[in-house]
């Protein structure tokens, strides 16, 4: 088990700058890739969370899933480069979560909420045509910058067509957010590409 990562570390060709957010399982620290001097998000588990099965396998697939799309919506993950530690390199994405914007705003115009809902479904029309349901859409997993252009992050309970589903014995933080979760997953079903669209509903609702 590597220790937690501190500024100036390397994660292969990509330089640790600063801390940028520390959760419950993984930090989130902005970082350079030194070949292009351009800056990369870079998620590292904490030390004792590498040992969990359920939360190791959720992490593998955010990387796996966010490998393989490639749309302006939604966050693209890099090639780890022979980091040496578990990690996800991501790109950059300047903004912040729609959480903290509603936060802060309480409500938005319903031009805005209109705008920024179809730049979502945007990108829902693309993660869905590729098989892939991300499962826990919600505010905090919207970035939004100053042009009100959109990314998706954290597909770590995604479904994916043809790969085993991770099994919930019951409703958990692990499995998504109650406010937004549609009730069939609240029911233990798989959810598919209308669950996604139940949860922008309620995230059009609180805008």
């Amino acid at each position: 088990m590597i220790g937690s990562p501190q500024s100036g570390e390397w994660v292969g060709p990509y330089r640790i700058d600063s801390l940028v957010k520390s959760g419950g399982m993984a930090s989130v620290f902005r970082g350079t890739d030194t070949r292009t001097d351009r800056p990369v998000a870079i998620k590292i588990p904490h030390p004792e969370m590498e040992a969990d099965v359920l939360f190791f396998d959720r992490f593998r697939r955010e990387a796996v899933i966010g490998r393989k799309l490639d749309h302006p919506g939604v966050v693209k993950v890099l090639p780890e480069e022979g980091s040496g530690r578990v990690c996800m390199i991501m790109e950059w994405v300047e903004g912040r979560p729609l959480r903290e914007i509603l936060d802060e705003e309480r409500k938005l115009s319903p031009e805005r909420s209109g705008r920024i809902a179809l730049r979502v479904c945007d990108a829902l029309s693309y993660v869905h045509s590729h098989g892939i349901v991300h499962r826990d859409l919600k505010p905090d997993n919207i970035m939004v910058d100053g042009h009100d252009r959109i990314k998706l992050i954290d597909f770590g309970i995604a479904g994916q067509a043809g790969v085993r589903r991770l099994t919930f014995a019951k409703f958990t933080k692990a499995m998504g957010t109650p406010d937004y979760v549609s009730p069939e997953q609240v029911k233990g079903k798989r959810g598919d590409a209308r669950s996604d669209v139940y949860s922008l509903g309620a995230i059009l609702y609180e805008m």
